[in-house]
């Protein structure tokens, strides 16, 4: 069987400070060039993405959060309800559109990363800076195992949320 095929999906705006911090995480892991890892740094989730998670095995977007104090992974399933246009696509509508278009929908999860300033910046706060270096740390060994997540760090199942101090 061949390598795992993975795209990671950051998006988020870089001019609202800690809300670009997806966009700046994906731009990190494009750089390490990774074998069988494409990254899409993205401002927002556009319909474009649904041909390009046809074409992977597994997908990890990753966004900023509002609210919370811990950084979450949540396992994603494809929405249903048929194709959505606009600028209301989530992970799960648009793997719904890729499964709809292409008849293909990757292993999908959200990382979620709270921020705490989401005003007019292009700075990311010290907490979201801090938490995107945790975040760079865990990604290569999640990409080669995304279940076992460290010590702490717990994916969110159906027995309740694990989460990244």
């Amino acid at each position: 069987m061949g390598e795992v095929s993975w795209l990671l999906v950051g998006y988020g705006s870089l001019l609202r400070s800690d809300d670009g911090v997806g966009q700046r995480i994906a731009a990190a892991v494009a750089e390490w060039d990774l074998p069988g890892v494409r990254s899409l740094p993205q401002h927002q989730l556009t319909p474009e993405l649904a041909q390009a998670l046809s074409e992977v095995d597994r997908v990890l977007f990753v966004d900023a959060a509002i609210a919370g104090t811990t950084i979450e992974i949540h396992p994603l399933m494809p929405d249903r309800q048929g194709p959505v246009m606009g600028h209301s696509l989530t992970p799960s509508s648009l793997l719904g559109m890729s499964q709809w278009l292409y008849d293909h929908c990757p292993q999908a999860w959200l990382m979620s990363i709270p921020g705490e300033d989401f005003d007019l910046g292009e700075a990311l706060s010290e907490l979201v800076e801090e938490r995107m270096g945790q975040v760079l740390d865990l990604l290569p060994g999640w990409f080669n195992n995304p279940t076992p997540l460290g010590p702490d760090v717990h994916n969110v199942s159906s027995r309740g949320p694990n989460r990244l101090s």
